[in-house]
């Protein structure tokens, strides 16, 4: 099997074919309807100008008159020379001529075999072949009273009929071939603007690109929603699918019906993608990144992708978090380090009851530190945050202080652990940074959870946040850090609103306070433990 013709060809010849069918088949028609409706505009002038001869008077009167021939003959040049005929003949009873243009023929008999009838009275028009050559003519009989007394024979000859079609002819040899060009131009164009609509692509192309997306959509393990111009879904794979209930319509439905918060319309407003955010859809969280379909420079829709948080999506997207845990021990561990040589220099200087007493109190310190942390946090990813950072604190002599009336019971599964991480460890963070330039450096925490919500507080002794920088500190990508990258805060303010709480911040020069609350009711059985102090 040979190669298919190219797109381009295939339409230009299918454009080019279907319209010059039509073209023809008119064009036909139009000759041979035009040629049928001139003949017979002649033939009935023809008759016109006969039945009107016919009962002239003065015709009547030649037939009765001494000269017939003389009369009608000036009659009939009278009649021709006005209506322009090519020939118009009296005839009498026994059919010989008593006019003609040629007067040598006048008094012979009428040829062309087709006056019998109008001998016999009757009115006809006909084509025959006289002695002149193809012609149209009418004949009408001539009476006086109710006597017959002769017959007039009109008529055009067919030459002259073609003459004056041919001039008629000069019109559509130019509108023709200009129909004609102006086909093949617009094939042309009509193919080139498919070609370039398909992006260039042959039908194959197209169809092996469109499975390829299909099996591609259904392999991959995010989800995919894709909306047009209208907000209305027109692609959805199965793992999107997945997230809602079995039989729920997607394509043609708007997106708000279905992902009321999906932001994909602002996102198509605006041209600008939003990435790496979490979002609530139906009761499922999940990492989104959205981004406009842009063609030509022409907005045709947007695209979200999501996934679930798995695991090991989660352990990947809550790098952030997992980084201050590793920064708070790796802290601890040079603490410890620092302590342990101070211990063995005192061994070694044989100063026991110094390294028994340096001993004694630092291993107070931490017990109370980890004990209180234990008792009370009852999260052991938070516990090993905050004894981390108790511990990059000193290290930096920074005075970190866990307010004594923290209490963390349970964490809800939509504000977990490593949600809990990525919110105190940013801020926490951003904390020491606020006072390591101060004399003064004081950070306080207080985590405390009720019976309706988990509360977190963190205040700091720093210069506070400057007036032109304080709308912009939950902006991606803001950071008024040297080698900051600005995505702290905001995703902070990410995963408190998709827990559907507020985090919210108060500064002035003497420091700032960053205030963070995530409704959560706690169960029942865990109240009433939690009230008896168990």
């Amino acid at each position: 099997m040979g190669k298919p013709l190219p797109l381009r060809v295939r339409v230009f010849i299918t454009t080019a074919i279907s319209s010059l069918i039509p073209l023809l088949l008119a064009v036909s028609i139009l000759h041979f309807s035009f040629i049928d409706s001139f003949e017979e505009q002649i033939a009935n002038q023809a008759m016109d100008i006969a039945t009107l001869a016919a009962q002239r008077h003065d015709v009547i009167a030649g037939y009765s008159s001494k000269t017939p021939v003389n009369d009608l003959q000036i009659i009939a040049e009278e009649i021709r020379n006005y209506t322009h005929a090519a020939f118009v003949v009296f005839l009498d009873k026994e059919g010989k001529r008593h006019s003609h243009p040629n007067e040598a023929l006048i008094g012979l008999p009428f040829t062309g075999g087709d006056e019998g009838p109008a001998l016999r009275g009757q009115s006809y028009t006909s084509k025959a072949i006289g002695i002149s050559g193809p012609s149209i003519r009418a004949f009408a009989p001539i009476f006086d009273g109710s006597r017959q007394i002769g017959a007039v024979a009109v008529g055009y000859f067919e030459p002259g009929i073609s003459l004056t079609l041919s001039k008629i002819y000069k019109i559509f040899y130019i509108v023709v071939p200009l129909s004609l060009l102006l086909i093949l131009l617009f094939s042309v164009l009509l193919a080139n603007n498919i070609k370039n609509l398909i992006f260039g692509m042959e039908p194959l192309e197209i169809a092996t690109l469109l499975k390829e997306r299909d099996c591609m959509l259904q392999s991959v393990k995010e989800g995919i929603i894709a909306i047009d111009q209208n907000s209305e879904i027109t692609v959805v794979n199965q793992v999107a699918q997945n997230l809602f209930p079995p039989g729920t319509e997607f394509v043609g439905r708007h997106i708000s019906k279905l992902i009321p918060d999906s932001q994909l319309t602002l996102v198509m407003n605006t041209q600008q993608p939003l990435e790496d955010e979490q979002l609530l859809i139906n009761g499922n969280i999940v990492l989104t990144n959205r981004h406009p379909l842009v063609i030509n420079n022409k907005v045709m829709g947007a695209i979200a992708t999501f996934r679930p948080l798995t695991e090991v999506s989660r352990i990947a997207e809550e790098l952030t978090g997992v980084r201050n845990i590793v920064g708070a021990l790796r802290a601890r561990t040079h603490e410890f380090l620092n302590k342990l040589h101070v211990i063995s220099g005192l061994i070694q200087l044989e100063a026991y009851g110094e390294a028994k007493s340096y001993i004694s109190s630092i291993t107070l310190k931490e017990q109370s530190l980890i004990s209180f942390l234990i008792d009370n946090i009852q999260c052991s990813a938070i516990v090993g945050l905050l004894t981390g950072k108790a511990s990059e604190a000193q290290e930096k002599q920074i005075i970190l202080e866990i307010d004594r009336e923290s209490l963390l019971i349970t964490l809800p599964e939509y504000f977990d652990e490593h949600a809990m991480i990525v919110v105190l460890g940013n801020l926490i963070e951003n904390a020491f940074a606020a006072v390591s330039n101060q004399s003064q450096r004081l950070v306080r925490v207080l985590i405390k959870q009720s019976s309706h919500d988990i509360c977190i507080r963190i205040e700091d002794s720093g210069t506070g946040i400057p007036i032109e920088y304080s709308h912009r500190v939950f902006e991606a990508g803001f950071t008024s850090k040297e080698n900051g990258q600005g995505f702290g805060l905001p995703n902070c303010r990410n995963r408190v609103d998709v827990a559907g709480g507020t985090i919210t911040f108060n500064t002035n020069e003497k420091g700032t306070i960053f205030l963070v609350v995530i409704p959560y009711q706690l169960p029942e059985h865990v109240a009433q433990l939690h009230a008896f102090g168990i």
